[in-house]
C-alpha cells in the first residue's frame, strides 16, 4: 500500500493514504488511479481494460473540463475514448461489447469514439437525472430516472435548477394515472420573486384541483421517480416500477432480482420532509413505491416526517388504493442506510475468493447541504463510506470507512475516502470504489463546485480466508 499526493486543493494537496481507511481483517485497499476530474462510474471492456467516466460539476473559471470517458491502458496511463456528453454522466456499462452511457436526459452508446443516442428526452430537467444502468440475463436494459422535484411539488430550489423555459413548464411525470387531492402550495420563484400557487405533478404556477386526474407517461416516454426498461437498442421504453424519489444505483443480484438504491426526500420548501432515509430496495415489476406520499413505505402524514414548526403533511394523491394494486402499503426497503447518506452506485459480490458472496456493497456519497438545509436537522456528515448489505435480512455494516469516521476533508486530509459514488466488482473479482474527490459550495455561483484532479479509483483486495 502506498501514499499518494493527489491534485491541488487550494494551497495544499489531497493525500491518498490507504492506512487511514479501516477494512475488515484480511482486506487491503490501494489508490489505483489518481488525479481524476470528478469520476463517477467505471466499467470494463471485454479485453479487461477499465473505462472511467469523468463527469462534471462547475469548476473554477480557469479550468473548464468536458465530461468524457477514459480508457486505462496496461501501463496504467489513461487515454481519451469519447466526449460530447450532456453533464452529468451518472453511469456507464458495457453490454455485449458495447459501451452504454447514462448522461443527462439521454442513454447513449459509443461506437468508434462517436456518441449515438438510443433514448433521448428523458425528464432530467430538475433536481435529479437519469442514473444507474443494468442489464438482465436476457439483455434487456434498465435504468433509474430521478424526480424533478424533492417531494412532488416544484419548489424554490428546483426553480433555481430550471431554465427560463423550465420554470413555467417542467414538472414530475407520474408512472401511472394519478388523482390529485387538490393540495397546493405557495411557491416563490427565487429569481423573479413572484409567488404562485403550485400543485403536485404540475408546472410552477399551476394549482391542483381536487379530483383532477393526470395520465402516466405517453407510450415510449419516461416517468420521473421510476425504474425504466427498454430493449438493448433503446426500443420498447416503458415504466418497470415507480414511486422512488431518486433511484441512483441499479444492480442485479446473483439470483436475478433487480435492486436499487434510493435517496430519500429532504427538508426543502414548499413540502419539507424531515427524517426520510436512503435505502436499498428490491424492485418489483409494476410496483408503486409510494413517492411522494410515502417515505420508505410509511405515510408521509406520520409525525416523524414533520419538520419542526411546520404544519402536518397532507397527501398529494387521492388514489393510493388504485396505485397499490391490493397491497396494504408500498414495499419497504430491504435495508435502511440512514438519513442523507447519499446511497449511490453498488454491486453484488459473486467471487468466493473475495468473500461475502451474494451481498451488496454500496457506495455512500454523503450529503450535499446548501444554505436552504443548514440548521434544518438534516443528519451530517453521514455517508462517505462503503457499506455491506445482506439482502436476506437487511443487515448493513461498514465495510470501508475512514478511521476518523469523517470524510477526509473534515479529518485533516489524512488520505482517506471523500465522496464514494460507485462500488463495482471487476473481472478480476476485486472491488473497485469510485471516489469523486473534493467538492465545495460556492457562494458566488450558489452551487457545488468540483475540485479538479482530486478523484481516485480505489481497489480492494482480499488476501486471507474468504468470509
Amino acid at each position: 500500500m502506498h501514499r499518494h499526493l493527489v491534485g491541488h486543493v487550494g494551497p495544499g494537496e489531497r493525500l491518498a493514504d490507504p492506512e487511514s481507511i479501516e477494512l475488515p481483517t484480511g482486506y487491503e485497499i490501494e489508490a489505483l488511479v489518481v488525479d481524476l476530474n470528478y469520476p463517477t462510474a467505471i466499467a470494463w471492456e471485454p479485453s479487461g481494460a477499465m473505462l472511467i467516466a469523468e463527469s462534471w460539476l462547475p469548476r473554477p473559471a480557469t479550468l473548464e473540463l468536458e465530461p468524457r470517458i477514459l480508457r486505462r491502458l496496461p501501463d496504467g496511463s489513461l487515454e481519451p475514448l469519447a466526449s460530447g456528453f450532456e453533464p452529468p454522466i451518472n453511469d456507464i456499462a458495457v453490454h455485449r461489447g458495447i459501451l452504454y452511457v447514462s448522461h443527462r436526459g439521454r442513454i447513449s452508446i459509443v461506437e468508434d469514439g462517436r456518441v449515438r443516442d438510443l433514448i433521448a428526452g428523458l425528464p432530467s430537467w430538475g433536481l435529479h437525472h437519469n442514473t444507474g444502468l443494468a442489464f438482465d440475463r436476457a439483455g434487456r436494459l434498465y435504468f433509474g430516472q430521478g424526480t424533478v422535484s424533492n417531494a412532488g411539488v416544484v419548489g424554490p430550489l428546483e426553480l433555481e435548477h430550471l431554465s427560463a423555459w423550465g420554470r413555467t413548464r417542467a414538472c414530475d411525470i407520474p408512472g401511472a394515472s394519478i388523482v390529485l387531492t387538490g393540495t397546493s402550495y405557495e411557491v416563490r420563484d427565487p429569481i423573479s420573486g413572484e409567488a404562485r400557487l403550485t400543485g403536485a405533478f404540475l408546472p410552477w404556477g399551476t394549482p391542483a384541483t381536487r379530483g383532477q386526474r393526470l395520465p402516466g407517461p405517453a407510450p415510449g416516454a419516461a416517468a420521473s421517480g421510476a425504474i425504466m426498461t427498454a430493449g438493448a437498442d433503446g426500443s420498447d421504453l416503458r415504466v418497470y416500477a415507480w414511486g422512488l424519489r431518486n433511484p441512483y444505483g441499479l444492480a442485479f443480484a446473483p439470483d436475478g432480482r433487480l435492486f436499487a438504491t434510493n435517496q430519500g426526500a429532504r427538508p426543502l420548501e414548499p413540502r419539507p420532509i424531515a427524517g426520510d432515509v436512503d435505502g436499498l430496495y428490491d424492485v418489483r415489476e409494476a410496483a408503486w413505491y409510494g413517492w411522494p406520499d410515502y417515505c420508505s413505505g410509511t405515510p408521509v402524514t406520520d409525525e416523524r416526517f414533520r419538520q419542526p414548526g411546520a404544519p402536518p403533511h397532507e397527501p398529494l394523491l387521492a388514489n393510493h388504493a388504485e396505485l397499490l394494486r391490493g397491497r396494504p402499503h408500498p414495499p419497504q426497503p430491504v435495508a435502511v442506510l440512514g438519513q442523507q447518506v447519499g446511497a449511490a452506485g453498488f454491486d453484488f459480490c459473486r467471487e468466493p475468493r473475495f468473500g461475502f458472496v451474494g451481498q451488496a456493497f454500496v457506495a455512500e456519497f454523503g450529503p450535499l447541504l446548501g444554505p436552504r438545509e443548514q440548521g434544518s436537522g438534516t443528519c451530517a456528515p453521514g455517508g462517505h463510506r462503503v457499506v455491506r448489505v445482506d439482502p436476506v435480512d437487511g443487515a448493513a455494516s461498514d465495510f470501508a470507512i475512514n478511521r476518523s469516521r469523517l470524510p477526509d476533508s473534515l479529518s485533516g486530509n489524512t488520505g482517506g475516502l471523500e465522496r464514494p459514488v460507485a462500488a463495482r466488482f471487476g473481472p478480476d473479482g476485486n472491488l473497485y470504489v469510485v471516489d469523486c474527490g473534493l467538492v465545495q459550495y460556492s457562494e458566488e455561483t450558489g452551487g457545488w463546485m468540483a475540485i479538479p484532479a482530486t478523484g481516485i479509483i480505489w481497489r480492494v483486495t482480499h488476501s486471507g480466508t474468504p468470509v
